[in-house]
């Protein structure tokens, strides 16, 4: 039971840290860390550690929690994808992308880990590989914001302005009431981009 409440809390941490709010996932992140290390659960003491370096741009302190968040559970897909994200962050987008994929191999389920292979893969310039990747994260959470985001994003990239179109219309309905900031965001991001986004 105290396991699934905390499994319960990554993912709210997740959407806060996805919606940028940053002081909630502080809290939440304090919170788990306090229950963890009275339960002495060490997988989440690592795991929550490792969030704790993220938001404080430790990128390569966040790994090493991360890597022993791992050898105690070797499969969990959310690990695979936040060690691969600080790796990203440090530039070392080949392993990276490895992660990525040995986390999907893993945990087929996860839909951050195709999303941010795709969000990486779009960093890399690899839109139509990105495009697949959002797919499939879409496919397992149809209404996920940031992956209708970023579909457009790719799809804007590779001239397919009708599709684009269309992805983004549908993350500004998804992120309304959520995220004011984000929801800004897309806003002005489809602004500059008018000229190629005709009668948005």
């Amino acid at each position: 039971m105290i396991s699934e409440d905390l499994e319960k809390e990554r993912k709210r941490l997740d959407r806060e840290i996805t919606f940028f709010h940053f002081k909630r996932a502080k809290k939440i992140i304090d919170k788990c860390l306090r229950i963890a290390c009275k339960r002495k659960e060490e997988f989440f003491i690592n795991y929550f550690t490792a969030q704790d370096c993220i938001l404080k741009e430790k990128y390569s302190e966040a790994i090493k929690y991360l890597e022993k968040a791992l050898h105690l559970r070797k499969n969990d897909g959310c690990s695979y994808n936040d060690k691969a994200i600080c790796l990203a962050e440090l530039g070392r987008y080949k392993e990276a992308l490895q992660c990525f994929n040995e986390g999907i191999m893993r945990d087929k389920d996860c839909v951050s880990l195709y999303h941010n292979k795709g969000w990486l893969l779009n960093l890399l310039e690899k839109h139509k590989q990105a495009v697949l990747c959002f797919q499939k994260a879409l496919e397992l959470e149809p209404k996920r914001v940031e992956s209708l985001y970023s579909l457009g994003d790719s799809y804007l990239n590779l001239g397919e302005e009708v599709r684009a179109k269309k992805y983004f219309s549908l993350a500004l309905k998804e992120i309304k009431g959520k995220s004011h900031y984000i929801y800004k965001q897309i806003v002005n991001q489809l602004g500059s981009k008018r000229k190629k986004l005709q009668n948005l």
